[in-house]
């Protein structure tokens, strides 16, 4: 509760620092219907059985999105704008949100780095082995920690990370202040530097502020950058690294640019892609040499040799831009303003060209690979670093993309609300479905994973929405179009979705959220290393069963079993004959006499089951 209210009154302090005369007089009366309003809602509610917590957090989002509305509408006269203060304001907002991320323990690869402050400010050096035997009192809170894959070690036992330690030199400080939540505000800093030079950037390159102002809070506020800069990874400082190289680069100040860049390489090698036309990657390659006895530490150098396979980097691209858990047209839409910036290349400012120029190599580097989707990570992780450049072209586009603006800012809002209340949701697993798509498919009892983009399963969505972003893409350099048209097509399309989500699709997957399990488990582990790369499933066993929306006529079922199941579909009994292990997979023709809900029992014995085909033919 203490810190509930230190955040509404941090929050309250946001427009006297930025507002005067009539634009705070404004704010201020719509504040206080907007605090009536809650307090109505709160009474009225007070008998009803629903998630408080994300109400409160709904309501703090909610404020904050106020405040940003006044300070893009808000007259010039009324508004104390600057690059500074501008990054006061991200400090306190993200310092704001830091105590909802202590919710759960960190996660990913935020222990590790924690791991390696503590072992240097413990031990003075870069050895975990006394870290992972006392666990029980490190920061983390995480007793179940141990080496990851492929973790290097030394001569005699020594027991190092696989990440660059420069990230974990940089939180020394705020950490021996305050440990963990000195680390994250650490971070923050990070954050608000980023938001400094971003409207420094903004305003180097001729973008009036007044755009500044209008977009600046869903940079900084909304996600990707947002949820890094409150977390412990290394994209927030690296964003603002090559921000400050850029900037540096077109004042033709090698004082700020070269340093920027060395820093950038020392936090992550794969920067180094970033950094190549520099000539700076010795360095790095020295450093983890010492540390670990490798030059490139736990990467091999083949990792960093282009790719060529076409089909991969398409399929990465693609998923980057619509991917329904971790695209940036589903979880942080703004950006894609930028990518049709693209198509605009000559007319674009220098500072857009030289930063999506520089990370060029980087993403067909990144675009094939698995990881693409961030693994245990926030979504966008690996292309955070783009997000100031990417928001740069939405500037540049600004008059033309007002109309879409409004849904892309209620979309930014819920997306800050969800991931503030729920932090451990933002650690989504790579499954082929996306938060959105599972609880939708709760909701409305059907299957509407498969009407959002999937990347990491493929299907049809997917296809679809890649052909259609090009089109627009391509469309929007010739056709304008209507505003009054936005609205409808997107009621439209949400109508369509609703409708289709109830209604029986040709591909059952048995481990999603909108088939009804009774008994059985997920196959693999929700936390497998690389799971993405397996074969979902949900295994049943005698006395398990599930139900599910299904095609009347005839279907395939895709299973494993070793020693083969007998299984009931409504009232037939059918036989899964074994397929030799658990990665050996089979198929059993099957068939159902209607459309509608259906019951799939296991009678005895047991089997991994992937998914279900409806026939075509």
């Amino acid at each position: 509760m203490t810190m509930t209210l230190f955040v509404f009154a941090a929050l309250a302090l946001l427009p006297y620092a930025m507002f005067r005369g009539r634009a705070l007089r404004r704010y201020n009366a719509a504040d206080a219907a907007l605090w009536a309003l809650f307090a109505a809602l709160a009474l009225l509610t007070r008998d009803v059985d629903f998630d408080r917590h994300f109400a409160v957090v709904g309501f703090a989002v909610i404020k904050l999105s106020l405040f940003s509305l006044f300070l893009a509408v808000a007259d010039e006269q009324d508004v104390r704008w600057s690059a500074n203060r501008a990054a006061l304001i991200a400090l306190v907002v993200y310092g704001c949100a830091i105590p909802a991320m202590l919710q759960a323990p960190i996660d990913g690869d935020e222990p590790y780095y924690l791991l390696v402050t503590e072992s240097l400010v413990h031990d003075r050096d870069l050895d975990l082995t006394n870290q992972y035997a006392n666990l029980a009192v490190s920061q983390t809170g995480r007793s179940d920690l141990k080496p990851q894959q492929g973790d290097p070690v030394g001569r005699h036992g020594e027991r190092y990370s696989r990440h660059e330690p420069l990230l974990s030199f940089l939180l020394i400080p705020g950490f021996l202040i305050a440990g963990l939540p000195g680390a994250l505000i650490t971070m923050a800093l990070f954050g608000a530097l980023l938001a400094r030079s971003t409207v420094r950037m903004f305003e180097d390159e001729g973008i009036a502020d007044a755009t500044t102002r209008a977009l600046f809070p869903l940079i900084a506020f909304g996600p990707p950058i947002f949820f890094f800069a409150i977390r412990i990874w290394p994209e927030v400082p690296a964003a603002w690294m090559l921000v400050e190289a850029v900037r540096g680069v077109r004042q033709r100040r090698a004082a700020r640019w070269i340093p920027a860049l060395f820093a950038l390489v020392l936090l992550k090698l794969r920067f180094m892609l970033v950094a190549i036309v520099a000539l700076l990657f010795a360095t790095p390659l020295v450093v983890a040499f010492l540390v670990s006895g490798s030059a490139t530490n736990v990467h091999e150098a083949y990792e960093l040799r282009a790719p060529l396979a076409l089909g991969n980097v398409a399929g990465g691209f693609f998923g980057l831009l619509v991917d329904g858990a971790a695209g940036i047209a589903f979880q942080a839409p703004l950006y894609l303003i930028g990518i049709f910036a693209l198509i605009r290349w000559r007319a674009m400012p220098e500072g857009f060209r030289l930063g999506i120029s520089s990370l060029g190599l980087y993403l067909l580097y990144l675009c094939p690979r698995s990881e693409w989707h961030g693994g245990w990570s926030p979504p966008l992780r690996y292309i955070t670093i783009a997000m100031p450049f990417l928001a740069l072209g939405c500037a540049a586009l600004f008059d033309r993309a007002r109309a879409v603006l409004p849904p892309i800012a209620i979309a930014t809002a819920a997306l800050v609300a969800h991931g503030v209340a729920y932090p451990w949701r933002l650690f989504h697993i790579a499954s082929g479905e996306s938060a959105l798509g599972e609880w939708l498919s709760i909701h409305l009892h059907g299957d509407a994973s498969r009407l959002i983009p999937s990347f990491i399963r493929l299907n049809n969505a997917a296809i679809v929405a890649s052909i259609a972003l090009v089109v627009l893409v391509i469309a929007s350099r010739f056709i304008s179009v209507p505003r009054m048209l936005i609205a409808p097509a997107l009621a439209l399309a949400v109508a369509f979705g609703v409708v289709a989500a109830r209604r029986p699709g040709d591909r059952i997957d048995f481990e999603d959220a909108h088939v009804m399990h009774e008994g059985g488990e997920l196959y693999p582990w929700v936390y497998e290393v690389a799971r993405f790369a397996y074969r979902g499933g949900w295994v049943m066993k005698a006395g398990d069963s599930m139900t599910f929306l299904a095609r009347g006529g005839a279907s395939t079922i895709q299973y494993a079993s070793k020693s083969g199941a007998t299984m009931a579909l409504g009232d037939r009994t059918f036989t899964l004959p074994p397929t030799g292990g658990q990665f050996d997979y089979g198929a059993v023709r099957v068939e159902l006499p209607r459309d509608g809900r259906t019951q799939l029992r296991c009678i005895s014995g047991s089997a991994n089951l992937d998914r279900m085909v409806h026939d075509a033919r």
